[in-house]
């Protein structure tokens, strides 16, 4: 039998990181098993459905590089099942369970009668669970509601035995939906799924992530300058844990070494902290070509900045930042006048200035040599070595912290530094 998983998310807002986290394993899971990844639209809630949704999923899945399989009758690279267009189907199957006497109908609506038994099933993450008869998971419950449209635990059943779902792996919110689901397939007479429910992502104060009050929207990760492959690795590492223990590795190696077995019960923390060193990890591989070029498409000012002069200041930066939007904060003095505040300067840096204007004006434009000739200054004038640079430093920058002074002033040129160093010293007498 091909393995066959399935993300079935509801259009009715953004992508959602907690989405993005349940694909991810089931992604996972069928490129492991050489299986099928199949995307379908839980649309039938008309009065929830936001529009654009649908393609900030589409958008948001394939940034992050999971790939889905097509439908059957569909063609393109967006081809979802979708449930409001299976309507018919719902009914259909709703009349063949009332004839054989399964469901009934009461007030318009098509009610499943549910068997006062004990139900359970060994899932592929938690082990045995079981739900004894007396519980609320196993009264009598609408699978079709009065406007011919289907229940979440009725229409999920019907897809996934039309689909052919051979694993349903999602959030542990649904182990309580699983009961009533696996009468569903008994009443139609075929074998479920395996059943493996994965633990719910849990902020610092280890409360389920909120859309209310946690970063959860995958365009909030995008426009703040995290890579793709940065957080599908951390996401990887939430409530699964590498069999080599490694905390850095790629999409297709954590395909190839995926396991259930491996998934943890407990709720994993989402610890921005984490998020941002291994972004910065990511951002370290890059050569300085691909950085450009990630920088280029996440800031718009830097589209029309010359490539020798930004590949120049990229190494400056490299090691030193965690996200791509982190470089417009360190370097955008590289590009943009600065703004001057004079409270950043100390007592005594209109001297310091004075002496830096000199060095500029009178050194050969190189890097050693500009270094050497502001230390013998330093020297000569028995000046604070920390304070001297400091005080270039805020007067070309407007900030106390940036990248090498030295090395940013050779890149913004000796007419450029001499401007802003003289526009200082205006400012400050």
């Amino acid at each position: 039998m091909t393995t066959r998983t399935r993300i079935a998310p509801s259009p009715t807002g953004f992508a959602h990181v907690g989405t993005a986290y349940a694909a991810l394993f089931n992604f996972a899971f069928a490129r492991h098993e050489d299986g099928q990844f199949i995307l379908r639209l839980e649309d039938t809630d008309v009065k929830r459905h936001v529009p654009g949704a649908e393609e900030a999923l589409y958008e948001g899945l394939s940034w992050l590089g999971l790939s889905w399989d097509e439908g059957p009758d569909r063609g393109g690279p967006h081809a979802p099942y979708r449930q409001s267009e299976r309507l018919k189907l719902y009914q259909e199957k709703a009349q063949k369970l009332t004839k054989s006497g399964l469901a009934y109908e009461q007030e318009g609506a098509v009610f499943f009668k549910c068997q006062r038994r004990d139900v359970g099933w060994d899932d592929l993450v938690r082990g045995e669970i079981t739900f004894p008869q007396d519980s609320e998971q196993l009264k009598d419950f609408v699978i079709l509601k009065s406007d011919g449209y289907p229940t979440y635990n009725f229409a999920v059943v019907v897809d996934d035995i039309e689909m052919e779902i051979s694993h349903v792996i999602r959030a542990e919110e649904h182990i309580s939906n699983t009961p009533r689901q696996l009468l569903l397939y008994e009443a139609f007479e075929r074998n479920p799924p395996q059943f493996a429910h994965i633990p719910a992502l849990r902020n610092p104060q280890r409360a389920k992530l909120s859309k209310r009050r946690d970063p959860v929207d995958l365009r909030f990760y995008r426009d703040e300058g995290y890579l793709p492959e940065a957080l599908v690795n951390f996401l990887c590492l939430l409530g699964w844990s590498h069999p080599e223990e490694k905390e850095i590795f790629s999409l297709e190696e954590f395909v190839k070494v995926f396991e259930l077995s491996r998934v943890r019960k407990a709720g994993p923390v989402f610890d921005m902290q984490k998020l941002l060193w291994i972004n910065g990890e990511y951002i370290r591989q890059l050569s300085v070509d691909e950085l450009s070029s990630k920088l280029e498409a996440q800031s718009l000012k830097l589209r029309d900045i010359d490539d020798t002069y930004l590949n120049a200041i990229i190494p400056l930066v490299q090691e030193r930042i965690k996200t791509l939007k982190e470089f417009d904060e360190l370097a955008g003095f590289f590009f943009e006048e600065p703004v001057l505040d004079k409270g950043l300067f100390g007592n005594e840096a209109i001297m310091y200035l004075d002496a830096a204007l000199k060095v500029i004006r009178e050194s050969e434009w190189q890097l050693e040599n500009l270094q050497k000739s502001m230390l013998v200054a330093i020297k000569d004038n028995n000046f604070k070595t920390g304070d001297f640079f400091m005080s270039v430093r805020v007067a070309l920058t407007g900030s106390r912290i940036t990248p090498p002074i030295v090395e940013s002033i050779i890149i913004l040129g000796k007419e450029k530094t001499q401007k802003r160093i003289q526009a200082a010293l205006e400012l400050l007498k």
